[in-house]
């Protein structure tokens, strides 16, 4: 990861461990300056509403270019500002998608008219909390002729998905695969999508701790947030994870974006810029 990335994403985990939503004007490009960070081995996990893994990508390109939205009249429908992008080459359910018009939220609450989008007949409004050390990504996702259908995502910084034990083509003593209800009996809820084909990283590895991993937005138990009522994926959860680069490093994620609560905001700022003074240390030399 080049010097410009680091200190783009070291500025941005201050920001979200401080929870300073305030501090940011609305709908600010360039927050952290015009550095991007970018990744091919991105996740794509589509979750039932019991948290059964239905489909997946391991090969999404994802970029985001450090900005930042702090109230939900940032997203205006199709064609609004957007400052993250992600696709895949892989089809889901035999059909090709797409995600846009995704924008990052910084801490706070947030209510989307899913109306605004056309297209998909949702209907209601889509709602969510990001919570200090969180982001949040709202975005459109169209899929076999059904476009704009809302989404969104709240990740953990330096996370795993789930338990970060189970994966979609595990399988047990027997070879049966441990995630479906169909093969074991009992539905193993949570597990991370990794059929084939990966990004230049490979195959997601257990345990893996993702720069951003989308976590249970919602409290009811299954990753992600459930979409809204009307569309052709109501009550399912779509999951976005963003590695840095491919699998991270631990000790890289807890210098970027550590996921700690409020009061160890001062700790990280601390630690954020001795973090850039390295970086520069580096540079000269």
């Amino acid at each position: 990861m080049n010097s410009t990335m680091k200190k783009t994403l070291v500025a941005s985990g201050i920001a979200l461990a401080l929870g300073t939503t305030g501090a940011y004007a609305v709908g600010v490009d360039d927050l952290y300056g015009n550095a991007s960070f970018y990744t091919d081995s991105a996740n794509f996990t589509m979750l039932n509403g019991l948290g059964g893994v239905v489909g997946g990508a391991n090969n999404v390109d994802m970029t985001w270019d450090g900005d930042g939205f702090t109230a939900s009249s940032d997203y205006t429908g199709p064609g609004s500002y957007s400052n993250v992008t992600a696709n895949s080459s892989a089809p889901f359910f035999g059909h090709s998608w797409t995600a846009h018009d995704i924008q990052v939220f910084l801490p706070g609450s947030y209510s989307f008219d899913v109306t605004l989008g056309g297209g998909a007949t949702e209907v209601g409004y889509l709602n969510a909390t990001v919570n200090p050390g969180q982001i949040g990504m709202h975005m459109l996702f169209d899929w076999s002729g059904n476009l704009n259908i809302d989404v969104f995502v709240v990740a953990n910084p330096g996370s795993v998905f789930g338990a970060g034990l189970r994966y979609s083509t595990q399988t047990n003593a027997k070879g049966a695969f441990k995630c479906d209800a169909g093969f074991t009996g009992t539905l193993v809820k949570n597990c991370l999508f990794d059929g084939g084909p990966y990004g230049s990283m490979g195959q997601p590895t257990t345990n893996q701790v993702w720069m951003l991993a989308s976590t249970d937005g919602n409290g009811d138990g299954v990753m992600g947030i459930p979409m809204p009522t009307g569309g052709p994926f109501a009550g399912f959860n779509a999951n976005f994870m963003a590695s840095m680069g491919g699998i991270a490093d631990v000790s890289d994620i807890n210098q970027v974006v550590p996921p700690v609560p409020v009061p160890a905001a001062a700790w990280l700022l601390g630690s954020g810029l001795v973090g850039l003074a390295g970086v520069a240390r580096r540079r000269k030399a």
